[in-house]
């Protein structure tokens, strides 16, 4: 399962509110059974407060923490998940909130300090009652400043649970050209990827990660990528960008699909200035070029379209001609390069558990308040 499939669920902030003020009101403090000693007003709010407070504070901790460390550490992360999320969300957007969900924890250890103090001080019920009040109010508040970060989070939880998972130890083969130059087709029709066909340009949206065999130990990652238009890279839109970041990070070697068709988006004169840019950008990674969709070409335009973009192997994308796609994919993978090896920086570190360092989540000791001079029955 991909690490970002993993960020458990985030609640919004009126959400988390309810969650924890909801069971806060059901906290009650019933006389100890068989005591024959009577509780005054004061006792019992003490009682009770101390009671509701050893819940609250632990509870809301927990689930802060526990949102915080859903998340990937993002210095952590591969480079291509490094700057996808950057292109995707902002890192600097996701780094804020999970400061501020932090900043949130320590704010609230400050008020139980703060509330415990004047519970533990307090002499009569009203002022046992006005601590708990304006306690629970710094605490409603804080709860409310947390709107934007936990709805930044949500956000950034669902746009990256898209993001596919893929194997850094198995070759990748990525698939380009611009849109609707066959790329799905191929990839459906070779592997277990099941990217949505279409027959208009811009279908696919993500980015789609197959798999095959390669032999009895091991597969390869075939990856559809969206398509990419002719234009500078600053102006990629964010589509575009995932491709560009796809090969950059994963690609071990390219399969440039040329679409000479009518219907093409890019003209032949497009699609070989993109494929140029593609070189220069990404000059360590081997390019296989094929002429796709030589069902709709007479020779005489075949040879015209080789004459332009090289004399490249014209194939079809179509389910009849998967036969001889099979044989084209086995000679591609045939032609893959020894995969690089990736420098794993936590690989040699050693994890050092100092003595003591578990946090207790919860107080066991039972807080119970009696007036000394309670006299029994």
């Amino acid at each position: 399962m991909s690490q970002f499939k993993r960020i458990r669920h985030i609640p919004t902030s009126e959400k988390l509110a309810d969650i924890v003020f909801s069971k806060l009101r059901k906290i009650k403090v019933e006389a100890p059974s068989g005591s024959k000693k009577r509780r005054s007003d004061q006792s019992f709010h003490k009682t009770l407060y101390f009671r509701q407070f050893r819940y609250l504070f632990p509870e809301l901790e927990e689930r802060l923490e526990k949102i915080a460390e859903s998340f990937p550490i993002i210095e952590e992360l591969h480079p291509f998940h490094i700057e996808l999320i950057d292109v995707l969300f902002g890192i600097d957007k996701i780094r804020t909130a999970l400061s501020r969900i932090n900043n949130t924890r320590k704010s609230l250890k400050s008020i139980s300090r703060d509330v415990n103090k004047r519970l533990g001080m307090s002499e009569f019920p009203s002022e046992s009652k006005k601590a708990r009040s304006e306690a629970l109010g710094r605490v409603g508040s804080t709860i409310s400043k947390l709107k934007k970060p936990l709805d930044t989070l949500i956000d950034a939880k669902i746009q990256l649970s898209r993001v596919p998972d893929f194997n850094l130890k198995q070759h990748t083969i990525a698939f380009a050209g611009g849109p609707n130059a066959g790329k799905s087709s191929f990839v459906k029709l070779v592997s277990t990827g099941a990217p949505e066909i279409n027959s208009y340009p811009f279908t696919t949206k993500e980015l789609v990660i197959g798999h095959r065999k390669r032999n009895k130990f091991e597969s390869v990652q075939l990856m559809d990528t969206p398509g990419l238009l002719d234009r500078p890279l600053g102006e990629r839109n964010v589509i575009e960008m995932r491709s560009i970041l796809a090969l950059k990070h994963l690609a071990d070697l390219i399969v440039f699909l040329y679409d000479p068709s009518v219907q093409s988006p890019l003209s032949l004169k497009q699609q070989l200035s993109l494929l140029s840019e593609i070189e220069t950008q990404f000059e360590d990674i081997p390019i296989i070029c094929y002429i796709n969709k030589q069902d709709t070409l007479t020779k005489a335009e075949l040879v015209e379209v080789r004459s332009l973009v090289g004399d490249h192997k014209a194939i079809s994308t179509r389910e009849e001609d998967s036969a001889d796609l099979e044989i084209i994919i086995t000679e591609i993978i045939d032609s893959l390069p020894p995969k690089k090896l990736i420098f794993d920086k936590n690989k040699d570190k050693k994890i050092i558990e100092e003595p003591g360092k578990k946090r207790v989540k919860k107080d066991k000791i039972e807080w119970i308040f009696f007036d000394e001079d309670d006299s029994e029955d």
